[in-house]
This record gives C-alpha cells, sequence and structure tokens, in this order.
C-alpha cells in the first residue's frame, strides 16, 4: 500500500506530456514525460479533442505542468477536461496531419547519423574513450590544418564547375604533375584568386592568377561575386596557375590537412592530390549537414509495411549507420557556409563580394569550435541550422545571370526565357521595318 503511494506521488510530480496529450508523441516508453492514458485523445471523447482556451494554458493557471514538455495544457490543474476552442491534436501547428511514422522515419535517420564516423574531421583523442577512462593515447596528436578556398571568373556561359577550363585550349593540362581530372573541356569556370590561411588564420597567401593568353578565354571577371576585374587579373602582381599551385605547394607540409567548405572542389581547380602534396582533406558541411529520409512518404510506407506484416526493417547485421540498416534511403541536406556562419556565428561572410580569405578562416574557425562536439550538441546544431529561415545564395538574393553567365542552375530558365524574349523583338521589329 506504502509502495502504491509512493508510485502516485512520484507520477503526480512528473509532467503529463503534452504531445502524447495531443497525440503526436513517437517517443513511446523512453519518453521522459508522463503518458496520462486519462490524457489520451481517445479517452476526452470524440469531440473533445481540442486544446483548451487560453485561460486553462500555464500562463493563466502555474500549477499546470503539462507545457514542460512544449505546447499548450489540454486539462486544468484538477485534470478535467477543457473546453474546445483549438484545432484538433492530431494536427500540427502548420495544419497538416500529423503522421507518426513520418516523424519515425526522420527520427531514425537522425539516429543513424549520430552513429556516423567521426574520425574524418574529430579529434582523434575523442575516440579513446573506453568504459569512463580516457586512453594516454589522447596525447596532442593533431596534424597541422590549413585552408584554401578559390573564387573562379567564368570562361563560358554556363554553370559548370566541375574541373576547370581557361577558354583558349587548356595547354596547361599537358604540364607536369598535372592530374587528370583538374581540366574539363565542358567546365565554365578557371581560378582567378587562391588564398590561403593556417589553423589561428593567419594569412599565408593571397595571389590574383591571370588567366592564359593576357584573358582571352574570359567572358566575364564575375565583378560582383568575385570582386575580381580585368585591371586586376591582368595586373603586374597577378601570377600564372603554376606559379600560384606551386607557391601553395611550398607552404603546405606534406602532413597538412586542408579545411574548407565543399574543399574537394578549390583542391581540384588547383590540380593539388591527397596523399602527395598534403595528407587529407575536410569538408566543412559534412558536420554540420542533416540527414533525412530520401523520399518521406516511402520511408513511412516502410516501416507501415513492417509493422503489418511483423518483419523486422532493414538488416540488423549491417551497419547502424547505413540505410541497410534502416531499411529505408537517406540523403543529406548540406548548409551553406553563409548559412551556419549566420546562424551559429551571428556573422554575415558573404553580404557583399565574397572574400576568399574571410571564407577560409570561417572554415576554420567552425571546424575548431564544433569538431570535437558531443552528438547531443551536434544533434542540436543541425536541427537548429535545418529549421532555420534559408539563407539566399548570391543567386536568390542578387541575380541568378551575370553579364549572361548562369551563376547557379537557378539562372538557365531566365536565359531560355530571355532568349524567346528576343527572338519576338526580333521578329517584330523586323515586321516593323518592313
Amino acid at each position: 500500500m506504502a509502495a502504491n503511494n509512493a508510485a502516485s506521488i512520484l507520477n503526480a510530480d512528473k509532467p503529463v506530456c503534452a504531445f502524447f496529450v495531443r497525440g503526436m508523441c513517437n517517443r513511446g516508453a523512453s519518453c521522459a514525460f508522463k503518458h496520462d492514458p486519462a490524457f489520451a485523445p481517445s479517452t476526452l471523447g470524440a469531440t473533445a479533442t481540442n486544446a483548451p482556451s487560453s485561460s486553462l494554458n500555464n500562463q493563466g493557471n502555474p500549477n499546470n505542468k503539462l507545457l514542460r514538455h512544449g505546447g499548450k495544457g489540454n486539462a486544468n490543474h484538477n485534470g478535467s477536461a477543457g473546453s474546445n476552442t483549438s484545432p484538433p491534436y492530431n494536427r500540427a501547428g502548420s495544419g497538416r496531419i500529423f503522421d507518426p511514422l513520418k516523424a519515425r522515419a526522420i527520427q531514425m535517420a537522425k539516429d543513424a547519423q549520430d552513429k556516423e564516423d567521426r574520425s574524418t574531421f574529430a579529434s582523434p583523442s575523442s575516440f579513446f574513450l573506453q568504459k569512463d577512462q580516457v586512453s594516454e593515447a589522447t596525447a596532442d596528436i593533431d596534424p597541422p590544418f590549413f585552408s584554401i578556398d578559390v573564387e573562379c571568373i567564368a570562361t563560358g556561359y554556363g554553370s559548370c564547375a566541375k574541373g576547370i577550363n581557361d577558354g583558349c585550349g587548356n595547354e596547361g593540362k599537358n604540364g607536369e604533375d598535372v592530374p587528370s581530372n583538374q581540366y574539363n573541356e565542358l567546365s565554365h569556370r578557371y581560378p582567378g584568386r587562391v588564398a590561403m590561411v593556417d589553423a589561428d588564420g593567419n594569412l599565408l597567401a593571397d595571389i590574383v592568377i591571370r588567366p592564359p593568353q593576357n584573358g582571352k578565354g574570359v567572358v566575364s571577371y564575375l565583378t560582383e561575386l568575385t570582386g575580381l576585374t580585368k585591371e586586376m587579373c591582368l595586373g603586374p602582381e597577378a601570377k600564372s596557375l603554376e606559379e600560384a599551385v606551386a607557391t601553395i605547394k611550398s607552404l603546405l607540409p606534406k602532413n597538412g590537412v586542408l579545411v574548407g567548405q565543399a574543399i574537394d572542389h578549390d583542391v581540384e581547380w588547383l590540380g593539388l592530390v591527397p596523399g602527395r602534396d598534403f595528407e587529407r582533406l575536410v569538408d566543412v558541411s559534412v558536420i554540420f549537414r542533416q540527414r533525412m529520409p530520401a523520399v518521406l512518404a516511402k520511408a513511412s510506407e516502410a516501416l507501415k509495411n513492417a509493422s503489418e506484416s511483423g518483419n523486422t526493417l532493414g538488416s540488423k547485421d549491417a551497419d547502424p549507420s547505413s540505410d541497410e540498416y534502416l531499411g529505408f534511403d537517406t540523403r543529406y541536406r548540406s548548409f551553406s557556409l553563409r548559412h551556419v556562419c549566420l546562424n551559429l556565428l551571428g556573422t554575415d561572410i558573404q553580404s557583399g563580394v565574397h572574400d576568399p580569405i574571410v571564407d577560409a578562416r570561417y572554415s576554420l574557425i567552425l571546424f575548431h569550435k564544433y569538431r570535437n562536439s558531443s552528438v547531443t550538441q551536434l544533434r542540436i546544431v543541425r536541427d537548429g541550422l535545418h529549421r532555420a529561415p534559408v539563407t539566399p545564395g548570391f543567386a536568390a538574393e542578387k541575380t541568378p545571370v551575370l553579364d549572361g553567365v548562369c551563376v547557379s542552375s537557378a539562372a538557365y530558365p531566365y536565359k531560355r526565357a530571355g532568349r524567346k524574349i528576343w527572338r519576338w523583338y526580333v521578329t517584330r521589329k523586323g515586321q516593323q521595318s518592313s
């Protein structure tokens, strides 16, 4: 009897899960809040599925503990049902019907990301934690970190930036130690400026690159985006791409690690090779990207079928972080460097022209600040970035077409529309003149 009274007292002090009251909790028995059947939507009656009036919420009644789990309470402090004045519990705040299977699929994708290997960016010392004891191998064994950032000029009117193209024959691809993936005839970009900083943010190199044949193949220097002009790129202080790459290689030790946002593109543009010119690279966007079901409806359907058939979803012998283990495909949503800096550091680094020095420095700042964050901290950061308002890029904020060049793939519909208008204008003008 005394034990029952003690349990009743504990349950009385435990807040009721507001999401359970609204039929939206997908935590089940693992939920840290009380799932009281008295507050379940089904027990409140067929018509009593609405939230109470504002006079019964936690702001008007400090004794109501339901809001400690978020949302408005569903009963007054005496436990009686409130009045029916709000939308049904099975609807989310946006008005969409809440699907617990979709919520579960999203949760499973996040859980799988938490189990992913972080050795590509985290400090080696963070992986020696075993049985609450830290090994002696936690000494500072981090390699030297550097960051490079490249701004490109346009040698074509498209948006393809896979490899480089000088626009006048690509004679540089025949040079010594030039990797096969550096030059691409279909590319529309060529390096115009490269910056390199060390782990402390000290500037090691800032080089303006002279295009071959005095810029014969250049169609635009994309000044509004890069800050580069014809005078700068053809000036006396500009260096050839080969000279710029040689300078970067001389400053980069063999055991160096390159850090940056989508840095694989910068490495490809400069013709650097991992394992030969430096040890490895770290893409900062990998730290902050959010994993989610590739097609939410298909993931929800897979969970439903597994539940109805009683079969186990996925292969439990596979890696717990893999899609095979989950039983449905997942994808990543990556965030721009500007979006991450704006929401995590409160700094807009690309409100004007893109400065490669600033981009490189802030890539290292984010890397050092979050590389060794716990799984829980990274989950919070990723969720925050995912829920934050979209940060527009240059194409969305200013113009997708600059000097006739497609800044992004979103520019192609505008160019096609422009061609149609131009053909109509020429035809109309010809008819009027005749």
